[in-house]
């Protein structure tokens, strides 16, 4: 038994002198991030931002190191560097919810917050009980893409819009304006079933939206559902009835269902609140002319062409006019 126990005791002396041979001093790395937070935690930023510069130098993939250093040049209003060091950090660490916030809501103080969205929507997803702590920046994000995607749309980049409703969503799901402007970009780009699938999702957000349903109703004209259309454009005018839009894709759904009657009445009514539209003029005018109201239908024509209609349409109203005769 001696023996055994004399052997098991050299066994373990070697082991330990192995282990103690393999063991390294203390990393100078270490010491270094160390130092970088303590520094940073007394306040004595210069100290922390050289030494975390310096781990960082050596080990750039470090999410902690790169997060302290943003910090310490927050505090030191270096702000377009902290920004790249959070930014860094985000993207070393993409399940860090709260560095993803703080990464949003640094870049609306920095007067950016188009470029806050991505962050936030990511910090939402990863945590959204959070969200309560950073309304404001949240709110100044939603503002700034939603502008951002009506611009887009109003300089005819409609795809490019389009991304930018997809980033507002994903930050603020249940956005209504969103919703239903993604829905008037796919529909100027002709897609008309994903239109419809948008502004039926926001129609489930705000069931009596008069708005949304007038653009859905003129997706499914589109679309030769005049019917469907026409329940639209009526559910529209039933929320807000002074929409004079409405009335004109009402009275344009009437027509193509050979309710001259209930078109003429709709597009005179779209005329009385829409004075300076040559929309609804040039519609009243199509259906005077084809109730056999020669005298109605050239009112309206003129009434048209005073409104300094696309050379297009008055070419063709002015045909009219001259078959109408004087």
């Amino acid at each position: 038994m001696r023996r055994h126990t004399f052997i098991i005791f050299t066994l373990l002396v070697v082991a330990v002198m192995t282990l103690a041979a393999c063991a390294k001093p203390n990393d100078p790395q270490q010491s270094r991030l160390k130092a970088g937070k303590a520094a940073l935690e007394k306040g004595d930023t210069a100290t922390a931002i050289r030494e975390l510069e310096a781990f960082i130098n050596a080990d750039p993939k470090q999410a902690e190191a790169r997060a302290l250093l943003g910090r310490a040049y927050e505090k030191a209003n270096r702000r377009d560097d902290a920004i790249s060091q959070y930014q860094a950090a985000v993207t070393l660490q993409s399940q860090d919810a709260e560095m993803s916030y703080h990464l949003g809501a640094l870049l609306v103080s920095a007067g950016k917050p188009a470029e806050a969205i991505a962050p936030l929507a990511a910090g939402v997803k990863l945590n959204s009980g959070l969200a309560l702590s950073f309304t404001q920046e949240i709110s100044a994000a939603v503002k700034a893409g939603l502008t951002a995607g009506n611009n887009l749309v109003n300089a005819g980049q409609s795809q490019e819009a389009i991304e930018q409703y997809k980033a507002v969503l994903a930050l603020d799901p249940k956005n209504l304006s969103a919703t239903t402007n993604m829905g008037a970009a796919l529909y100027e780009l002709g897609k008309l079933d994903e239109a419809i699938a948008q502004f039926q999702a926001a129609l489930k957000l705000a069931p009596e939206d008069a708005e949304t349903h007038y653009l859905l109703g003129a997706a499914y004209i589109q679309q030769n559902k005049v019917k469907e259309a026409q329940s639209e454009f009526q559910a529209a005018l039933k929320s807000n009835p002074s929409l004079a839009p409405a009335y004109i894709g009402l009275g344009n759904a009437q027509m193509l269902q050979n309710d001259l009657e209930g078109a003429a009445v709709s597009l005179a009514k779209a005329a009385q609140l829409a004075p300076n539209s040559p929309e609804a003029f040039y519609a009243l005018g199509r259906v005077l002319m084809q109730k056999g109201d020669p005298a109605g239908a050239r009112k309206a024509f003129q009434q048209f062409l005073a409104l300094n209609p696309p050379p297009n349409r008055r070419a063709e109203v002015e045909g009219w006019l001259k078959q109408l005769g004087p």
